[in-house]
């Protein structure tokens, strides 16, 4: 990493803890405290041991898209997108670091590199895809909501501006994905004879994944019930806040906030921005922005409870095998 990246990561990362921290204090420090207090220990240990359900559901998602694996495959993807998601939330260049460590992990596990690369970018598809459902959800019962008042217009171009994105995401890689991985492969020649070689065992392996249509609705379902399930977790720490908020409301709040992280993905986490939707956001689904803010904030707290000793095991794990002790390998096809 030069100085140059250093410095923009940096930089990234103060801007967003300083628009965290000011909207912490526009809404009011003590709000959000109490909140936090009424949700107490039991709460946020609820919602911290809630969240590893939701990965088992995204693990399955990855090992739909993954042909040819056996019961081991998919205790191999669940730990992968576990180490992902701890990679994105805590390391730097956000969701790149969680991709990259994701695929590294399922790597040296055992798994092919053509299988690991063509199966991410099927399932990172199918999670973009669900994404865009997820939000058109929260689009419809935001509309709903407001029915149109004047009250909606401040909302409307954000909103479609992000949802545009995402669709606009999701369409560029789903059609460039194929020739993108042979162009990278041109590209690698250079420092690596064999690349070309990798890249058509890679786009096999895509085109393989695509002639099972079932697998990749498979899951397509699967990620849209994890953006569901991620939204039940913000409700029932909600619920030891006694906010008694409607789940629907959750569920519109939680969609729309995503979509506004997916768009400042360049921020570790959505630092910030997620703190910042959830403050707009909750006064039109008749929700306190204390509760949201404090929901946000045990969310990152969990993020860096399940995250930082998931990072350390993994790191453990390394130093093993540099030191030439690997894991015991594990049973399974």
């Amino acid at each position: 990493m030069n100085k140059v990246t250093r410095g923009g990561v940096f930089a990234a990362l103060i801007g967003g803890l300083a628009l965290l921290t000011l909207i912490v204090a526009l809404v009011g420090y003590h709000a959000v405290l109490a909140a936090i207090e009424r949700a107490g220990v039991a709460g946020f240990a609820a919602y911290t041991v809630y969240w590893p359900l939701v990965i088992l559901v995204l693990g399955g998602a990855w090992f739909a898209v993954a042909p040819g694996l056996g019961a081991r495959g998919f205790g191999i993807l669940t730990w992968a997108r576990l180490l992902r998601e701890a990679g994105s939330d805590i390391l730097p260049f956000a969701q790149v670091s969680g991709f990259l460590l994701g695929a590294r992990v399922a790597r040296s596990e055992g798994i092919a590199e053509d299988v690991v690369a063509a199966s991410t970018i099927a399932d990172v598809t199918a999670e973009l895809v669900a994404q865009v459902l997820y939000t058109l959800l929260g689009v419809a019962l935001l509309a709903s909501q407001l029915r149109g008042g004047p009250d909606a217009a401040p909302f409307v171009w954000p909103i479609v501006g992000a949802l545009g994105f995402l669709v606009f995401a999701a369409c560029a890689f789903g059609v460039v994905q194929g020739r993108g991985v042979s162009w990278l492969g041109v590209l690698a020649e250079r420092w690596w004879p064999d690349s070309i070689s990798r890249a058509d065992a890679v786009r096999a392996s895509l085109d393989a994944i695509y002639r099972r249509p079932l697998r990749v609705l498979a899951a397509l379902a699967l990620h849209s019930l994890g953006w569901v399930g991620s939204g039940v977790g913000s409700w029932i720490a909600l619920q030891f806040m006694d906010a008694h908020a409607p789940l629907w409301a959750v569920l519109a709040v939680e969609s729309l906030m995503y979509a506004a992280r997916g768009v400042a993905f360049i921020l570790p986490g959505g630092l910030g921005v997620q703190e910042g939707a959830y403050v707009l956001l909750a006064p039109l689904f008749g929700l306190q922005p204390s509760d949201l803010l404090a929901v946000s904030l045990l969310r990152r707290a969990r993020d860096l409870v399940v995250g930082v000793p998931t990072l350390l095991i993994w790191q453990a794990r390394e130093g093993r095998k540099l030191l030439g002790r690997p894991d015991r390998p594990a049973s399974g096809a």
